[in-house]
């Protein structure tokens, strides 16, 4: 009983958030290393790299205010965070990935994240919210 009862929850917050006011964020995995024509042997500098094509990814999408940042006390700009709404399914994909794009801004994928600049919260019902800062916030 219990169990229908969650189930029927996690349906109605899927069918209410996820399709009426999900968007797209790309994420690109891994990229190939490929000699560029600036290559040069003896320095290992000039390399292309090359994304694999990214894959949307459905998510609610708000933008933080620096106010509502705790992780502004540690020395962080507070400009340009999100918090987007997943579901759990979802964030071996945001934890694997080189890129995260949405509205042709990059934020800083968890591999890359130092200083909680991603941050990964367990929400009810099986889905999480995590915080994403844009790149170049330093």
């Amino acid at each position: 009983m219990r169990n229908d009862i969650y189930k029927k929850i996690k349906h109605q917050i899927k069918d209410t958030v996820f399709k009426d006011y999900s968007e797209n964020i790309w994420i690109y995995f891994k990229a190939t290393n490929t000699k560029g024509s600036s290559y040069d042997p003896f320095r290992e500098t000039g390399y292309t790299k090359t994304y694999q094509s990214p894959i949307a990814l459905k998510a609610h999408v708000r933008s933080l205010s620096s106010s509502s940042l705790i992780v502004r006390e540690l020395g962080l700009l507070e400009s340009g965070a999100i918090e987007i709404f997943i579901e759990d399914s979802d964030i071996n994909l945001i934890k694997n990935c080189q890129k995260i794009r949405y509205n042709d801004e990059y934020y800083t994928p968890f591999r890359d994240a130092l200083g909680n600049r991603v941050q990964i919260n367990k929400a009810s019902y099986g889905f999480a919210k995590i915080v994403l800062f844009r790149i170049g916030n330093d």
